[in-house]
């Protein structure tokens, strides 16, 4: 395409690409939802001692088991039947034909002798979460982390993809002509690979755990550099349970766990309608940083404000 300038060809192109991408993903994701209860299939058996399942998607599905003292509960199924582990991770057993999964829900419970949570809250990690033990002595809490593998994958093709750009931006100046513009483009795409690599490599991604020793907890966060790390005294850990509406309606209910330091409280996790998940992790977190739990429900202290009166000031 000559008389055409490279930037015009290449922006173009990588336009359409990010279209086409996003076009497929969707398209991906709702072929599936379509077609899963057609082909698919769950195959779960199930008798005192654990459960066996297979989640038939095609060829080659496996065959898992799962003995019940590795189960700390059985949640109740909205959408899918799981299992949460003693570790904090939820295994899922079945997804296809919802009518069913009420009623094996209550067999795997009457089974297992298991509840919708787990008996000994201190006894299991918080849904979620992983638990790893310091060698000094502590733990370290932590989201569940796969070490971003499908997001190292998925900007490992956005480089791929903006060095073709940068490669294509310098082919064509020996056929437009040596320009300014084009070099410095390349430039900044090449800026742009070496930015998006390092957030695609697994060390450089940025992730936030808490070091738990007993009265201490350490907010700790990695990316480049040295990690950034906030220390807190702890006296007690409180529970809030906190209502948000607008002209006296509730518009949700939310719950928070909060840190009472020496210079006050700190808020450490907020959920925005799982008061269930909260305690969970208030009680873990409670029985080793021996340190008392409040539960209380309270009213926003701020005076609620109406939409309509609301305004800004700068």
């Amino acid at each position: 395409m000559t008389g055409v300038p490279a930037m015009g060809l290449v922006l173009g192109r990588l336009l359409v690409s990010a279209a086409q991408t996003g076009w497929l993903w969707v398209g991906f994701r709702f072929a599936r939802f379509l077609v899963r209860p057609v082909i698919g299939e769950d195959q779960v058996a199930m008798d005192s001692k654990g459960v066996t399942w297979r989640q038939w998607r095609g060829p080659g599905s496996e065959v898992h088991h799962l003995p019940y003292s590795d189960v700390a509960a059985f949640p109740e199924p909205v959408g899918s039947v799981t299992a949460l582990l003693h570790t904090g991770k939820v295994v899922e057993l079945a997804s296809v034909g919802e009518l069913e999964h009420e009623a094996l829900w209550k067999r795997l419970c009457g089974l297992s002798e298991l509840g919708v949570t787990p008996k000994v809250l201190t006894a299991c990690v918080p849904e979620g979460r992983e638990a790893i033990a310091l060698p000094e002595g502590g733990v370290v809490l932590r989201r569940e982390w796969d070490g971003g593998i499908e997001r190292a994958w998925a900007l490992g093709g956005v480089v791929l993809l903006l060095l073709v750009s940068a490669a294509v931006v310098m082919w064509r100046q020996g056929i437009d002509g040596a320009t300014v513009e084009g070099p410095l483009f390349a430039v900044a795409l090449v800026g742009f690979v070496g930015w998006v690599g390092l957030k695609a490599c697994p060390s450089f991604q940025s992730r936030r755990e808490w070091e738990i020793r007993p009265g201490v907890l350490e907010k700790v966060r990695y990316r480049i550099g040295r990690p950034i790390r906030v220390n807190h005294g702890v006296k007690s850990l409180e529970v809030r349970q906190d209502e948000t509406g607008e002209l006296g309606t509730p518009e949700w209910v939310y719950s928070s766990l909060f840190l009472n330091t020496p210079k006050g409280p700190v808020r450490l996790e907020r959920g925005s309608a799982s008061a269930q998940y909260i305690q969970h992790l208030g009680q873990w977190l409670a029985h080793r940083l021996k340190v008392p739990l409040n539960v209380r429900a309270i009213q926003d202290e701020l005076p609620k404000v109406k939409s309509s009166r609301r305004c800004r000031t700068g």
